[in-house]
Parts: C-alpha cells; structure tokens; sequence
C-alpha cells in the first residue's frame, strides 16, 4: 500500500467528507489497513483535531467530521427565479428539474457519446446562455471544428468560448448566469479515483451564488451505472446520467419535473450520425 500522507488525508477530510466519516473510510483505506497503518492513521487525524482540520463525533469512537470555518447564515430574503433554463439532449428537462448553482454529471464509457452530449449543449442553449467550454481538447482542434461545424456552429466565426483545461477545473467557476460545460475530468493514474469527487465537489461549491451551471462530463467502466470515483461522484449531482454505446440513463435526479413521478433508471436508445454530433433514433425504453 503506498504511503500514508498527512496532506492527502487533510485534502480528503477538507473535499471529499461530507458530514460524519469513520477515520478507516478515509482515502477507501476500510479494511486495507495493517496495525501499523492504523495507528499512522489515528495519529495524523488526531493531529489534524489539533490543527482544527476535524474534530471527533465524540459520542462514537473512531467518527470525526470536518470543520468549517467562517460560516455566514444563509440570507434568504432575496431568492432568484428557481429554475435554471438549460436545455438539455434526449429532452430530459420533461423529466427533471434543474435549480441554479447545481451540477449534471455526464458518466460515458469510451465511445458511448459523452462529449457528443456535452457538444450538443452548447449548440441547444446557444444564444440563450452565456456558455463557456473547458475542454482537454482531445483529438485536437481540427476534430473539434468538424464536430461543432457539423452542428452548424463555425467556431472560426463565433465567439471564442472554448478553454483548454486539464485540471483544477474549480479554479475557472467565477461567472454568473453561466452554462458550464467540462470535457471532462480524467481518471487519475493508481488508485486515487477518490479525487474525482473531490473535484467535482470543489466545482459545486464554487458555484454557489453564481446563479449558474456546470454539466461534467466522467469516464466509467463499461456496463456500470457510475463513472470512476464510484458513490463520491453521485453525491453533489442534480442530475446524473450514465451512457454506454446506444443507452443513455438516469441514474439519478435529485428534483423530479413531475412530482407525481420519479425519473430514476429511465433509459433511452439511441444512434449516433456520421460526425458524432446527433443523437438519432432516440427512444424511451424504459419509463416507471
């Protein structure tokens, strides 16, 4: 097992813990510690406590929770309008509701058409939204015009909206009324997929009072529902969709449009077009 650090404890509790955590769940160290890890472990949660990094639960050994300084009451005499007016593929606004300062997580095995999706809402919302694109830009800038040209955007034309970013992507959620849209976040190299939700929690809380929206698009194994990263990546998501070639679902939404019904595990079929920039053929498989 690699090395036990202090920083990549402190990052964990400071990113990833939300609320009450077992000091064994850190990092994913439940059962993959030796008596010797184990007391390393205690000892440096113990001297975070003392740094005011966490603090213990107290009624339970072993449970700690972050702590969270300078913490202002919520003000609540001036809420903006609900509803965030994204449009989204597969007409799945029919189905979920989307509030401001949220995110959407777009969960793709390779190929499946996450960054199709993702593509294809910048063109949906264009001219509505103040749209901004952070992009690894993977296959280049050639392929990446073809693509958004096949979908009658000329991007040698229009507004230059399109950044190449790989990481730290929170560093870059500054803007209000802004459709965010992340292609996408890498799994990292070993066994630090937890990272992945922590960056994904660090873009949600950057959003806060922006009044504005990311869509992120993950990897995931193929036939699996959730991205790598496992459960820490579903956490924070408004909505959450899973794409495997020719299927899309929800596998999550946390506000349903219809409040008589739940959109969880609806699926979709699909096709792509030539470019890879539509979605054909879409039909409902499956609806609760």
């Amino acid at each position: 097992m690699a090395n036990i650090s202090k920083h990549d404890v402190e990052l964990w509790i400071k990113t990833v813990a939300t609320g009450e955590f077992h000091y064994k769940s850190v990092l994913g160290l439940q059962g993959k510690l030796d008596p010797r890890q184990d007391g390393k472990l205690r000892k440096i949660i113990h001297d975070l406590c003392k740094s005011g990094v966490c603090e213990s639960v107290g009624r339970r050994d072993g449970f700690y929770r972050p702590i969270e300084d300078g913490v202002l009451p919520v003000d609540f005499s001036n809420l903006r309008p609900r509803d965030f007016p994204v449009v989204l593929p597969f007409d799945l606004r029919k189905y979920v509701f989307i509030y401001p300062d949220t995110t959407i997580i777009v969960a793709g095995s390779k190929s499946s058409g996450k960054t199709g999706f993702i593509y294809r809402c910048a063109e949906l919302n264009w001219g509505n939204l103040n749209i901004k694109l952070l992009s690894n830009m993977e296959g280049g800038r050639e392929q990446m015009y073809d693509r958004f040209k096949a979908m009658g955007m000329d991007l040698a034309e229009l507004p230059r909206f399109i950044y190449p970013v790989t990481s730290s992507f929170h560093q870059y959620i500054k803007d209000v009324n802004t459709l965010y849209l992340i292609d996408y976040i890498d799994a990292p190299e070993g066994d630090d997929f937890y990272l992945i939700g922590a960056q994904i929690k660090q873009i949600d809380k950057k959003l806060q009072g922006l009044n504005s929206v990311a869509i992120i698009g993950l990897q995931k194994p193929s036939l699996r529902d959730t991205a790598f990263g496992g459960e820490q990546t579903l956490k924070v998501a408004t909505l959450y969709v899973a794409m495997d070639s020719k299927k899309l679902k929800i596998v999550d939404a946390k506000v349903s449009a219809d409040r008589k019904s739940h959109p969880k595990n609806m699926t979709w079929s699909f096709r792509y077009d030539a470019e890879g920039t539509d979605f054909l053929d879409i039909k409902l498989d499956y609806n609760q």
